[in-house]
C-alpha cells in the first residue's frame, strides 16, 4: 500500500506493545496472586494513552528514517485491539470488586468435575512450651485452637477435583501435609498440590497446647484463631481471620475478606485491606492501618488507639466505649483519655471524651458533646462544615469561636463574652463562669452552636 507521496505505509508497532505490556501483566497476576490489574487500570489507565503516542513517535520518526509514508493514528485493526483490551481490564476490575464485596465466593468453577474428600489425622508430635507453630495452606481453611494435652495434632481435610472420579482420587492420592520441625516449632504446610487440572483444597484443624505461638497464612479459605497464649500472626488473601481470647500480641492482615479480633491481652496490629473489621476488649494498644471497604468498629481498648486510614487519622488514648467508622461518618464516645481526629469529607461525632480533644475536619459536620464540664482543653478546626459543641451549664471555660464566613450561636451567657454577628465572620469571645480549660473552635464556612445541656 503507498500513500498520497508514493512512499510504502508501515505498519505501527503499538499493537504489538500493547500485547507486550498486558501479557507481562498477565504473567505477573499469575505468579502473585494478591496483584490485582483491575486495581491497576482504574487508576493507572493514562498509560495506554502514554504507551499510544511512545508507539506512534517511535513509528513516525522510523517512516522518516526509511522514506516510508507515514502510518495512520489508528489502524482498524489497532482500534479492535485496544477496544478488546479495555473490556477484558474493565471485566477484570469487576471481578476483583466482586471478590473483595463477596470474599467468600469461590471463583473457580469445577461443577463440571467429580470431587473426591477425605480426613485424616496426622501422627501427634511432642512440643514444647512457648514454640512456634507456622501453618500454611494455599487453598483451605485454617483454624487453630488449645486442646487439652501437650501434643501438636493435626486434623486434615482434603478434597480434590478432576474430570472423572478417578482422576479425583488420583489427584487426592498426590497430596500430603507436612509437619517439619524447625529452629523454634514446627512448620505445618501440604505438599504434592497441582492446580492445572483441577481443584485442590487442604483444610487444616491444629490442636496445640496454650503456651504456644502461632503464624497462620491462607490464600484462599478463613483463618480462625482462639484460645492461646502466646502471640498470633495471620494474613488470609481471600478469606476472613478471626481471632479472639489469645494472651499474646496479635498481628492480622486481610485482603478481600473480613477481621474480627476480640478478647486480646496484648498488642493488636492490624492491616491490609478488606471488607468490615471488629476489634473489641482489647488489653493493650491498637494499631490500625491500610484500607477497608466496609464499616470499622472498635470498643473498649485500654490503652491507646492508632488509626490511620485513607481520608482518616485517629489516636484514642483508653476508649472504653467505641469507635465507629464508615465512608462517610466518624463517631467516637466515652474515651478515657485525650482524643484527636484528622479526617476530610466526614462527619464527625464525638462524645464525652475526658481529655483533650482535638478534632480537624473538611467538608463535614462536626459534633461533640460531654455529659461532664470539660477538664481539659477542646480544638475544633473545619473547613466548610458546621460545628456544634454541647457542654453542661455549669462548665468552666474560655471561649473563642470564629466562623469566617458565617455565624456564631449560643446558649450560654456571661458578662465577659462577646458576641458579633457580622456581615462576614461571626466571632465569639469571653470566660464562662471563673475560666478553665481553653476552647477553640473555627470553620471557614458555616454556623458554630454552642448549646447547654441541662
Amino acid at each position: 500500500m503507498t500513500n498520497g507521496s508514493g512512499g510504502r505505509q508501515r505498519s505501527s508497532i503499538f499493537g504489538g506493545l500493547l500485547l507486550i505490556l498486558l501479557g507481562l501483566l498477565f504473567l505477573f497476576e499469575r505468579f502473585h496472586p494478591g496483584f490485582e490489574i483491575g486495581h491497576l487500570f482504574r487508576v493507572y489507565w493514562p498509560l495506554l494513552l502514554i504507551l499510544w503516542g511512545v508507539a506512534k513517535l517511535i513509528d513516525y520518526l522510523l517512516a522518516r528514517q526509511r522514506g516510508d509514508g507515514r502510518p495512520p493514528l489508528l489502524s482498524g485493526g489497532e482500534a479492535a485491539l485496544l477496544v478488546l483490551v479495555v473490556f477484558v481490564l474493565i471485566g477484570m476490575s469487576l471481578w476483583q470488586w466482586g471478590r473483595r464485596a463477596m470474599p467468600n465466593i469461590d471463583t473457580h468453577f469445577d461443577f463440571l468435575n467429580e470431587r473426591a474428600t477425605q480426613s485424616r489425622e496426622l501422627p501427634a508430635k511432642a512440643i514444647a512450651p512457648g514454640a512456634r507453630v507456622t501453618v500454611t495452606t494455599n487453598r483451605g481453611d485454617i483454624t487453630i485452637h488449645v486442646g487439652q494435652g501437650n501434643d501438636l495434632r493435626v486434623l486434615a481435610n482434603e478434597s480434590a477435583s478432576g474430570p472423572n472420579d478417578s482422576a479425583a482420587q488420583e489427584r487426592l492420592k498426590a497430596v500430603d501435609v507436612a509437619i517439619e520441625p524447625t529452629s523454634d516449632g514446627y512448620d505445618i504446610h501440604p505438599s504434592g498440590e497441582d492446580y492445572s487440572n483441577g481443584h485442590v483444597s487442604v483444610g487444616l484443624d491444629i490442636e496445640l497446647p496454650k503456651q504456644t505461638n502461632v503464624s497462620a497464612n491462607s490464600n484462599h479459605g478463613d483463618i480462625n484463631v482462639s484460645g492461646v497464649a502466646g502471640s498470633v500472626m495471620a494474613e488470609a488473601l481471600d478469606g476472613d481471620v478471626e481471632i479472639h481470647d489469645c494472651g499474646g500480641d496479635v498481628s492480622a492482615t486481610g485482603r478481600r475478606g473480613d477481621v474480627r479480633v476480640t478478647g486480646i491481652t496484648g498488642n493488636v496490629t492490624i492491616g491490609g485491606s478488606g471488607g468490615d473489621l471488629e476489634l473489641g476488649d482489647i488489653s493493650g494498644n491498637a494499631t490500625i492501618g491500610g484500607q477497608f471497604s466496609g464499616s470499622v468498629r472498635v470498643r473498649n481498648v485500654a490503652k491507646l488507639t492508632r488509626i490511620a486510614l485513607p481520608n482518616a487519622q485517629l489516636q484514642l488514648a483508653n476508649m472504653t466505649g467505641r469507635l465507629e467508622f464508615d465512608s462517610d461518618h466518624i463517631e467516637i464516645s466515652d474515651v478515657g483519655g485525650a482524643a484527636k481526629i484528622e479526617t476530610s469529607n466526614k462527619d464527625v461525632e464525638a462524645e464525652n471524651v475526658a481529655g483533650a480533644l482535638n478534632i480537624q475536619d473538611v467538608h463535614g459536620t462536626v459534633t461533640a458533646s460531654d455529659s461532664q464540664a470539660p477538664m481539659q482543653n477542646i480544638s475544633i478546626s473545619n473547613v466548610s462544615g458546621e460545628v456544634d459543641l454541647t457542654l453542661p451549664g455549669h462548665s468552666n471555660f474560655q471561649i473563642s469561636a470564629i466562623s469566617q464566613s458565617g455565624k456564631v450561636q449560643s446558649d450560654f451567657e456571661a458578662p465577659s463574652l462577646q458576641l458579633d454577628n457580622g456581615s462576614n465572620m461571626g466571632r465569639l469571645t469571653g470566660r464562662i463562669g471563673t475560666g478553665g480549660p481553653s476552647i477553640s473552635v473555627t470553620t471557614t464556612y458555616g454556623t458554630i452552636y454552642l448549646r447547654k445541656s441541662s
